[in-house]
């Protein structure tokens, strides 16, 4: 079952895939403010660098 769990988590990322980096800085911002943690927030954004 483990490649059906990474098809769905690869379904998932294709929307953030498509986002530009100013879009995705917003995604990542929003995320911070619900609680989440830096790495957590940082998922599936590869615009958004470690600081």
């Amino acid at each position: 079952m483990g490649w059906f769990k990474d098809w769905i988590e690869n379904r998932k990322l294709k929307k953030y895939m498509k986002k530009s980096p100013k879009e995705e800085y917003e995604i990542y911002k929003r995320r911070l403010l619900r609680g989440e943690s830096e790495e957590s927030a940082r998922a599936g954004l590869k615009h958004v660098k470690k600081k």
